[in-house]
């Protein structure tokens, strides 16, 4: 298979990670993506906040690597979930100060975890911050940022998300392009292309090109407006596998999906079933 799966992390609280990694791997991923947090910061009952936490990265990170190595698990990337409350672009400086302390405590913890990309949301368009700010200011950060990932061995992807910013894959390629740096890449989130009306994914895959260093996947039914399971949704999920394909990829596909309200559990092997049947779509 030219493909290996993947999954975020979602938990029962008090249920040991452990058991929610073994979970994952029986269910027939590859690997688990985590997801930085902050310890104050408030837990819904289904998360995987609080596994790898911004005050215990190096303790939380050799844990979490330990117990994904036991059950068999590799971990491809990781999220940088904090990018969104601490936006690389704020008008703050004193926040922007500290976005980049935490991207670079997260480049050195995916170091100890040995994932190889870290997901960063870029920045924000606001009414306080102007779109070409937010170019300026992100590159400016980002280029400080490379020289870190550089020396650690792990490749920031840029995640296309709802932001009002790189709404474009030509965009997308330029930004990326312009740093100038073998550490900086797309993440690829095939459903948020939808989501957030940015064209359609496959021809994201076909633009970007080898730019992309990994890929979450997840659904969006336009009628609806809402986020679902593949391929419940509208992405065209032969186009988006035939055109990695034919980029060369050859790199994870991850699923951003929350977990079934009940029987949890069973999530992880129902998606990761899909994820298998898309791979083999004809197309």
């Amino acid at each position: 298979m030219d493909f290996r799966i993947a999954t975020d992390l979602w938990h029962r609280a008090g249920n040991p990670v452990k058991n929610e990694l073994r979970q994952i791997k029986e269910a027939g991923f590859d690997g688990v993506e985590f997801t930085f947090s902050e310890e104050g910061e408030r837990n819904p009952p289904l998360s995987d906040r609080g596994y790898l936490r911004l005050e215990r990265l190096k303790e939380d990170a050799s844990e979490l690597r330990r117990a994904a190595s036991e059950v068999g698990l590799e971990v491809p990337s990781v999220r940088s979930g904090l990018l969104w409350r601490y936006p690389l672009t704020s008008p703050d400086p004193k926040v922007r100060e500290k976005a980049l302390e935490i991207v670079e405590r997260e480049l050195e913890a995916c170091s100890l975890l040995g994932a190889e990309v870290l997901l960063v949301v870029p920045g924000l368009v606001t009414e306080d911050v102007t779109y070409d700010e937010a170019y300026r200011v992100s590159q400016s950060s980002l280029k400080v940022l490379a020289r870190k990932a550089e020396k650690v061995g792990v490749t920031i992807g840029v995640e296309n998300v709802c932001n009002n910013f790189l709404l474009s894959p030509m965009e997308m390629a330029r930004f990326i392009d312009e740093l100038g740096s073998e550490r900086i890449g797309a993440y690829l989130d095939v459903g948020n292309v939808l989501a957030c009306r940015q064209g359609f994914p496959q021809h994201w895959v076909q633009i970007l090109g080898k730019r992309v260093k990994r890929v979450h996947v997840k659904d969006y039914d336009t009628r609806s407006g809402t986020v679902t399971y593949p391929p419940q949704g509208d992405v065209n999920w032969p186009s988006v596998i035939r055109a990695l394909r034919g980029t060369g990829y050859r790199g994870y596909l991850t699923a951003e999906l929350p977990p079934f309200k009940f029987l949890p559990e069973m999530s992880f092997k129902h998606v990761a079933e899909i994820m298998r049947a898309l791979i083999y779509l004809p197309g």
